[in-house]
């Protein structure tokens, strides 16, 4: 699951919106599109705080991570989604 929400505001409004997701967070009451977010209290967090910046620009995060992700499917190899799409029901040629 990969959920995501976007805002935008002045520093006063980022302030009030950390307060108060920060809050939510504590108290496993945090929804991000619906999806309850929990973060584990019998694991071991890996989190991160990372800034970039110059003159005209600013990017800052902080990440937290636990547990194991699973890995992706392998994709089938040599095939496209525009090859599966157009394969249609085509029989089999040996």
């Amino acid at each position: 699951m990969n959920v995501r929400e976007k805002y935008t505001g002045n520093k006063d409004d980022f302030y009030s919106f950390l307060k108060d997701r920060v809050i939510k967070l504590f108290k496993e009451k945090l929804k991000i599109e619906e999806n309850l977010i929990s973060i584990s209290s019998s694991e071991a967090l890996d989190y991160q705080i990372k800034f970039d910046s110059d003159e005209n620009y600013g990017d800052f995060s902080i990440k937290v991570k636990w547990g194991e992700k699973p890995e992706e499917p392998e994709e089938l190899e040599g095939l496209t989604e525009n090859t599966i799409e157009n394969f249609g029901d085509k029989p089999f040629e040996f």
